[in-house]
């Protein structure tokens, strides 16, 4: 009865040595093992390598594409929930007028712009959420309801410094002249004494593009009236200083929509994933 005992090895450095591969063999009743079947072994292995080689880089390509798709990685169930709710985000305009009281003197005050009428149109963006399939949509309530603040201030400053800039220009008396960055500072700075008033809002709400598909237009006014409608009225609201959060309606139905959930019945210790504003998402 042959007895055979074979051990196969690869090349390796340590500590300076070479180990070299290596063969014993153990005969009962021969001496010498054919090189043929030594080969033979050799290449078995070799073909066993190279087959797990090319598993492993295939799951890694694998793992490469998913992540490399644009919804991300789709094994993350985070991803695939946002994925599921994207055409359901829209973005919401808000509009208000603004009005420039300046003070030149204590006798003398000019409202900007000048005439009946007119007023500086104050744009601000955010976004919400479609929660129902008829309109209902969940957002911020600063979005719809921004607020009078210093940010706001500055924005209608901003409006205004050309008109300011002209009136005192046209009204000199040494000829000296004021440029806009000037008057602009001027304001904010509070060496132009000046009071802000402000219109009610209105908000326009514009669909998803993962909705209703790629869009070109030059601005938002070119844009198909199919795809866009103005807030009718808000449901339910939380100041900014509050909760900061409302329930807006507009006159769309079959919309995509996500489901709210119960805060209720989350736990101490409950894995939160917090999704802030989509960025183009919307």
């Amino acid at each position: 009865m042959m007895v055979l005992d074979f051990k196969l090895g690869f090349s390796s450095v340590i500590k300076g040595k070479t180990l070299i591969m290596y063969r014993s063999v153990s005969s009962g009743t021969c001496s010498n093992l054919p090189g043929w079947f030594s080969r033979m072994i050799l290449v078995i292995g070799l073909v066993c390598l190279f087959m797990i080689g090319t598993t492993a880089t295939s799951a890694t390509t694998y793992a490469s594409s998913a992540s490399g798709k644009p919804g991300g990685n789709v094994a993350d169930p985070t991803v695939r929930a946002v994925d599921a709710a994207e055409p359901a985000v829209v973005r919401i305009i808000t509009t208000l007028g603004g009005h420039l009281t300046v003070n030149f003197s204590r006798t003398s005050s000019v409202t900007f712009p000048q005439g009946t009428g007119n007023s500086y149109g104050l744009q601000l963006s955010g976004s919400g959420t479609f929660i129902t399939a008829h309109g209902d949509i969940l957002t911020a309530d600063h979005v719809i309801n921004p607020p009078h603040d210093q940010a706001l201030s500055q924005y209608l400053d901003d409006s205004a410094a050309k008109d300011v800039a002209t009136y005192i220009n046209l009204n000199a008396k040494s000829g000296s002249q004021v440029s806009v960055d000037q008057v602009d500072q001027e304001l904010k700075g509070g060496q132009l004494a000046s009071t802000p008033n402000y219109d009610p809002a209105t908000s326009e709400v514009y669909l998803n593009t993962t909705y209703t598909g790629p869009l070109t237009a030059a601005d938002f006014s070119s844009l198909p009236f199919q795809i866009h409608a103005a807030v009718d009225h808000i449901e339910k609201e939380s100041s900014f200083n509050e909760r900061d959060v409302a329930i807006i309606h507009v006159n769309m139905n079959d919309m995509a929509s996500v489901q709210l959930g119960d805060s209720g019945s989350v736990q101490q210790q409950d894995q939160l994933t917090i999704i802030g504003f989509p960025g183009n998402g919307d």
